[in-house]
């Protein structure tokens, strides 16, 4: 039985133990490792000195450099500042890609993951040390010798459901409303390769027994949203070079089915409509896919200055879509600090509350 742990999970996991022992997240790449510290921070803001370092780019002088002490005729080993900070608080550390390290890196970065030390010099109380790596079934170099796995405490991190990637991180970095509506609609874009016997069952993701120049990732998606950013495509102006592009994201199976729903976003109400005359806005309600693209607009682009012309636009949907567009702005941090207390979204919330259970 394989126990996986959502990038949340590990977080929370690291953030309450991490000072006493030492984690290597294992995790399929382009999952979001490299994120956990900003996670950690979200939950503890700056408790910490928070540095990842990328592995493969470390040389053993990098980490600590001798230093003789021809009086005494003994040398000492002292660390780069990069992993000490200024010792006015804890670090926390991200050994990003430890995994694909050499293993003379690897050796002397272990002082540091395991006794919090880096040559001479011991970490600030309450430090934490953690690694990222991919996953050794990927087949990507990843390797630790026996010995070091049996020193530290090895979480295996999995990609986000469709839903948790849109809900809990795509919104509110902005990926584009055709790419939300088309991960919605898509789940077998977030699978594993370990859940995909045959790789043509699963032509979008990652699999070590087919070779595919570009794949789907979390990382992928939202490489490939940029290239569909309004100001991108009119600098462009090439649909088919827009896709070329996009393509080499994701590929071009997963290209070519996103472009549908760029094209059905293409044909949406235009957002200056909707919040200067939301009484009269079309609503593109022969279409399901649409209004559920229209609410995931919605949703990224409204703030607190257009909130009211919104949900009287929102209002004239279905029930269903109201509540998703409530349930997501209040799901995100940015937002529901200052819409959620705005009248007409608290009093729609007030009346609705039990749809929202």
């Amino acid at each position: 039985m394989e126990l996986t742990l959502s990038i949340n999970q590990i977080a929370k996991v690291i953030a309450a133990n991490g000072a006493d022992k030492t984690y290597i997240v294992e995790g399929p790449m382009g999952s979001g490792k490299s994120s956990i510290p900003k996670i950690v921070e979200a939950m503890y803001g700056d408790k910490y000195n928070y540095i990842t370092v990328d592995c493969t780019q470390l040389d053993v002088g990098d980490i600590q450099v001798p230093d003789t002490d021809r009086t005494q005729m003994v040398t000492r080993y002292l660390p780069n500042v990069l992993f000490v900070g200024d010792g006015t608080k804890p670090m926390f550390i991200n050994l990003d890609e430890i995994g694909k390290a050499p293993r003379s890196v690897q050796n002397a970065l272990l002082p540091v993951a395991l006794e919090h030390r880096v040559g001479v010099r011991p970490l600030p109380h309450g430090s934490v040390v953690m690694g990222a790596t991919n996953l050794g079934a990927e087949g990507v170099g990843d390797l630790f010798q026996p010995h070091a796995r049996n020193r530290v405490s090895f979480l295996e991190m999995r990609y986000p459901t469709n839903e948790e990637w849109v809900n809990d991180w795509a919104i509110e970095h902005g990926v584009h409303h055709a790419m939300l509506a088309w991960a919605m609609e898509t789940p077998e874009l977030f699978r594993s390769f370990k859940d995909v016997a045959d790789p043509k069952d699963n032509p979008f993701i990652f699999h070590p027994r087919e070779q595919r120049k570009s794949f789907v990732t979390p990382r992928s998606l939202y490489l490939a949203s940029l290239e569909l950013r309004d100001e991108q495509r009119d600098a462009v102006g090439d649909k088919q070079a827009t896709l070329a592009a996009i393509a080499g994201n994701i590929g071009a199976r997963a290209a070519l089915d996103l472009m549908a729903f760029v094209d059905l976003a293409d044909k949406l109400p235009a957002w200056d409509l909707i919040v200067n005359a939301p009484d009269s806005a079309p609503v593109p309600d022969k279409s399901p896919a649409a209004m559920m693209m229209t609410v995931h607009r919605a949703i990224s682009r409204v703030e607190r200055e257009t909130i009211d012309p919104v949900m009287t636009y929102i209002k004239r949907m279905p029930k269903e879509l109201q509540c998703v567009f409530t349930k997501r702005v209040l799901g995100i941090r940015s937002k529901s600090g200052t819409i959620a207390t705005h009248r007409g979204f608290s009093q729609w919330v007030a009346q609705n509350h039990w749809l929202l259970k």
